[in-house]
């Protein structure tokens, strides 16, 4: 594949004979696509990258499978943007080898970004420098099946869109290893908490500490409980929550939280401030917890023995199986 004769290429590439199936280029939006690496490296191992119709998405999924993230960047994202005439890509690569590279890039003026794929596979990343120092690596790779994940935003009738330092603010109170935290949305009031009964903290000092913060309407950008309901609890885990609050705290976006109900999904999502849009997305999905107890003979999914995780994701394109229709029980 060729850039095009209009297009200037890396001189220190070798585009002409290695058969690349994805080409792009990043330059204005570097510091952001370093930020979104370095967002899906604090949630899971590998990052899954697909590309398809001139478009790019990147995403990762937890170990504890509870916390999916996917990053959806459009053509106008990118500098340069090559797919191969009728080609989609499909891959898996380890994030702890990708994201030192673009760990420091305040000297780098470009990054390109090749894929090779056939009789060898490999991701090449090539940096140039605004001191002219030039830098390439290669990585391995391998093609997968794109994995998603199963949720309806349409069931969620509770939404609430937020500055994410508001909610940074208030999570900053609670102790520091905090394993899991509660949120309510309320008629009155949106609520952070955590269960001093299941604190999960590694420094057992704070055992019994009971911190509960609340917000009232007037200091988020938008708040809209269900009002057939009196309320709706849920609790996840925090780690990936201020993750991903951090993330679009330093892209300047709002966040927006959708909720159903204990044991279904929260959907994450943000939005930019101006009217002027982005040449990107963000959703995540975040698994919370049901009490055993609350389960009734109809929704064990996994028969007499318990589940050690939930299994809400399923292959992109494919059916999932009955059990991942059944969200995020545990």
């Amino acid at each position: 594949p060729s850039w095009g004769p209009a297009r200037r290429l890396p001189r220190f590439s070798t585009m002409a004979s290695d058969p690349f199936t994805l080409q792009f280029c990043v330059d204005d939006n570097l510091r952001i696509f370093a930020r979104m690496l370095a967002c899906l490296d604090r949630v899971g191992k590998d990052l899954y990258l697909e590309a398809s119709g001139g478009q790019v998405s990147l995403r990762t999924l937890n170990a504890a499978q509870s916390a999916f993230v996917k990053f959806h960047l459009r053509p106008d994202f990118f500098a340069e943007f090559v797919l191969e005439p009728n080609a989609s890509l499909s891959m898996k690569v380890y994030l702890k080898n990708l994201v030192p590279i673009f760990r420091s890039v305040a000297g780098v003026s470009k990054v390109w970004v090749q894929v090779a794929s056939g009789e060898e596979n490999y991701l090449r990343v090539q940096q140039e420098c605004s001191s002219g120092l030039r830098k390439k690596f290669d990585l391995a790779f391998e093609e997968v099946t794109m994995i998603n994940a199963v949720y309806s935003p349409d069931s969620c009738l509770n939404c609430l869109t937020a500055d994410p330092m508001t909610l940074l603010a208030c999570l900053n109170n609670f102790p520091p290893g905090l394993a899991e935290v509660t949120l309510s949305a309320g008629a009155d009031a949106l609520t952070l908490r955590n269960d001093p009964d299941n604190i999960g903290l590694d420094d057992q000092k704070d055992v019994g500490l009971r911190t509960e913060l609340s917000i009232s309407p007037e200091n988020l950008h938008a708040y809209m409980p269900n009002p057939a309901s009196s309320g709706v609890s849920v609790t996840f885990s925090l780690r990936e929550f201020k993750a991903l609050l951090s993330l679009v705290k330093e892209l300047e976006h709002r966040v927006t939280l959708r909720l159903e109900a204990a044991g279904q999904p929260i959907l994450l999502s943000s939005e930019p401030r101006s009217q002027t849009g982005a040449p990107f997305s963000v959703e995540s999905v975040l698994a919370t917890v049901v009490e055993a107890a609350s389960l009734g003979d109809e929704d064990d999914m996994f028969g007499d023995e318990p589940a050690d995780e939930p299994m809400p994701f399923a292959p992109h394109g494919g059916a999932p199986p009955q059990q991942q229709q059944q969200h995020y029980q545990q």
